[in-house]
């Protein structure tokens, strides 16, 4: 039970824990004239022993750990005592400054040390055994700390949690304070993981005014980066202002004025098409019409190679491939030797993969340079083994640095005849703009993908408007080859497409590779995907349950999202792990199947790779994951770029495919029931898919159609630079 509010003040004498994600942290402090030290804990900035603790909060008696002191608000201030100044000293605060070293200075100059940390420090020289480069570093050490302590302070003062203080002082160092005070908003546009409310709550405690200008641009700003988040590129004037109004509870015409003046300012953009005014993030605009401009001039030109003889390719690639071409595919590679740019878009089993081995092989004998490449690192691994040859992920082909775009430019383009991307419908407007900068004015362009798939998850349907605007040369692949007719998994994902629910009939007593599976309830739909998993799927097709059975979902939360099927799943195949650790509520253990969930060009592991854990070091926090017979390291920190993968959600599947894969549909999955999602979930699947639904909820994601379309400009753009 606690005791009233009191206040305590002393010296640590030891850091017992410091949690570095939410500064939970539990110190021994002497308080002057006390026998001996008491236990405070509490939510505090990194801090050392040696510094002076002035808590408010109240006592307490932990049931384990006896009486404590709570601390709700604490002040650390500099070491007072010299037997405080040598032990915050020696704490590791300065590298390669010991307990020894760190006796003497504080000996020598006593309470005067602090002083001369701050003001003075060459006068460190003073004392033997502390040449030039130490004294600098001990200065920079003492200032240093200092300065990051009064940054997470004021934070913290001000409502921000330690975590969310540590990710701002890592963005913006020493100038935090500074942007804090004159503008909040800003770290909802340049701090990952910080948004609007956070921004907005920390304005009102630094004085920014409910009316002031600078919040209501913020929320236009903001109200277009959430549409972002949903995939649009722009959005009309009119439905801007009304969701910007109810994001500050205003009505809409308030936010007209400054709107105007952001406009003005450059702070957005805003164009006219169809009859209406529409506005953009400056970032979005400038993609799209960078693409238009840069797709104007790939149509426009001519291939590397003479197109004019390209009718003598296609039996030299019926020789290469031993194959007789169907007159679409033959029809199809004449087009895609005479264009520079051109796109190849259908279904499973439409013969995709043939027609782009079928243009590599009927291209000239002449040396020509080609690149392969796709959006995730497993459509990469795809695209090299249907071809043959080796393709990379985009962002490594362009050699992407975090943070600051692509080295692959218009300055330092690539080196190539031709490319070919495939699973474009996963590219969105940032990635084809600096694809299409990189691009040298001699090379070519091929776009493989499947346009009723998901678009990407960035913001834009490039693919789907390129098609749209016929301004790039496409070819439509409708038919579907007899080998991948048989398939039930093939047919029922055009019935899918067309509006039919699938069929999971086997006509002849054939062996299926789609099955349907009924559940009514979550429980009994979680069950299921466990034992099918587990149990069933291995016993009947001899697959491994790790290597080659995929859970997919349409949500991450929910009775039958991925983060309950993944404990589930862990608990039934990986059930009594040698060790394991809890990161941030996900516990990661020796043998888990676990996915990569952002590209990390470091260690060469990208967003959709998966793995297995193999091992967990305590001493050295450290974590190791074997990706395709190749270890990966993580720090403890570092984990957040891992999620368990037993189960995933069918965005996180995109561009990847695997042998089997469980498809769960409930009605519990709400708005995502969708038939774009359930159709690219089954495309995944190469030669088995289980889906275990609710009748209902299967005839709604068939049903409905039902995602808003998404509203880009970027169709707009090519016809008005066509026209142009």
């Amino acid at each position: 039970m606690s005791e009233p509010a009191a206040t305590l003040s002393g010296t640590i004498e030891r850091v017992v824990y410091h949690n570095p994600e939410n500064g939970y942290t539990v110190v021994r402090l002497r308080a002057e004239g006390s026998e001996e030290p008491a236990t405070l804990v509490g939510v505090l900035p990194p801090v050392h022993p040696g510094e002076v603790l002035r808590a408010q909060g109240s006592w307490r008696q932990d049931p384990s750990w006896g009486r404590q002191f709570a601390a709700t608000e604490v002040d650390v201030l500099p070491p007072s005592s010299p037997e405080a100044l040598a032990g915050y000293l020696a704490s590791g605060v300065v590298q390669g400054l010991g307990p020894e070293l760190a006796k003497r200075l504080a000996g020598h100059f006593g309470t005067t040390l602090p002083h001369i940390l701050e003001r003075e420090p060459h006068r460190l020289r003073e004392v033997g055994g502390i040449g030039p480069k130490l004294a600098t570093r001990i200065g920079e050490a003492w200032q240093q700390e200092r300065s990051i302590r009064d940054i997470l302070l004021f934070l913290h003062a001000n409502g921000v949690g330690l975590a969310r203080a540590r990710q701002i002082l890592a963005a913006w160092g020493s100038r935090a304070v500074a942007r804090v005070t004159a503008d909040p908003y800003a770290l909802a546009r340049e701090v990952r993981g910080i948004g609007f409310l956070t921004a907005d709550a920390l304005a009102r405690r630094v004085g920014i005014a409910p009316d002031a200008p600078v919040r209501l641009v913020a929320a236009l700003e903001q109200t277009l980066r959430d549409a972002a988040e949903d995939g649009h590129s722009a959005l009309p004037r009119e439905r801007l202002l009304e969701a910007a109004g109810d994001l500050l509870e205003l009505p809409g015409e308030a936010m007209a004025a400054p709107l105007d003046a952001a406009l003005a300012r450059d702070l957005l953009d805003e164009a006219s098409f169809d009859g209406r005014r529409w506005v953009q993030l400056p970032s979005l605009c400038h993609a799209e019409q960078a693409i238009a401009e840069d797709v104007q001039r790939l149509v426009r030109g001519l291939p590397a190679w003479d197109g004019e003889a390209a009718g003598e390719a296609v039996p030299r690639a019926e020789r290469s491939l031993a194959v007789e071409l169907a007159p679409t595919q033959r029809e199809a590679v004449l087009q895609a030797l005479r264009s520079k740019l051109l796109v190849i878009t259908g279904g499973p089993g439409t013969g995709k993969t043939t027609l782009v081995r079928a243009i590599l092989a009927a291209l000239p004998e002449k040396k020509l340079r080609l690149a392969l490449a796709a959006p995730t690192g497993r459509a990469a691994k795809r695209l090299a083994e249907s071809t043959g040859r080796e393709a990379k992920t985009l962002h490594r082909l362009l050699e992407a640095d975090p943070g600051r775009g692509f080295r692959r430019n218009a300055e330092r383009p690539l080196e190539l005849d031709l490319l070919v991307v495939d699973e474009m419908s996963m590219v969105d407007l940032a990635l084809m703009e600096g694809l299409l900068q990189a691009l040298p004015d001699e090379a070519s362009l091929l776009m493989v993908g499947d346009v009723d798939q998901l678009p990407s998850v960035g913001p834009g349907q490039v693919l789907a408007d390129l098609i749209a605007s016929g301004v790039v040369p496409v070819v439509r692949l409708t038919e579907i080859f007899r080998q991948a007719a048989t398939s039930a998994i093939v047919r029922n994902a055009h019935r899918i497409n067309e509006g039919l629910l699938p069929s999971f009939e086997r006509p002849g007593g054939e062996l299926a590779d789609c099955y349907g599976i009924r559940a009514e309830l979550p429980e009994d739909a979680a069950a299921k995907v466990v034992e099918l998993v587990a149990e069933r799927i291995p016993e009947r097709f001899g697959l491994d349950p790790f290597a080659e059975v995929q859970v997919l979902c349409p949500t991450n939360r929910g009775p039958v999202g991925t983060r309950e099927l993944n404990q589930r799943l862990q608990a039934r195949l990986n059930p009594d792990p040698p060790d394991s650790i809890e990161r941030r509520f996900v516990r990661f253990c020796i043998g888990d199947k676990v996915m990569q969930v952002e590209n990390d060009y470091e260690r060469e592991v990208y967003n959709g790779d998966i793995g297995r854990v193999t091992g967990l070091d305590r001493q050295g926090q450290t974590l190791a994951v074997t990706f395709d017979g190749r270890e990966v390291v993580y720090a403890f920190n570092d984990l957040d770029q891992l999620a368990m993968a037993y189960a995933v959600t069918v965005h996180k599947a995109q561009g990847s495919e695997y042998p089997a894969v469980v498809v769960v549909l409930m009605r519990q999955h709400g708005r995502m029931l969708r038939r774009r999602l359930l159709y690219t979930a089954l495309t995944r699947a190469r030669s088995l898919a289980v889906l275990v639904a609710e009748p209902l909820a299967l005839e709604r994601a068939v049903r409905d159609l039902g995602e808003q379309p998404r509203l880009t400009l970027l169709r707009h753009r090519l016809l008005e630079r066509k026209a142009s």
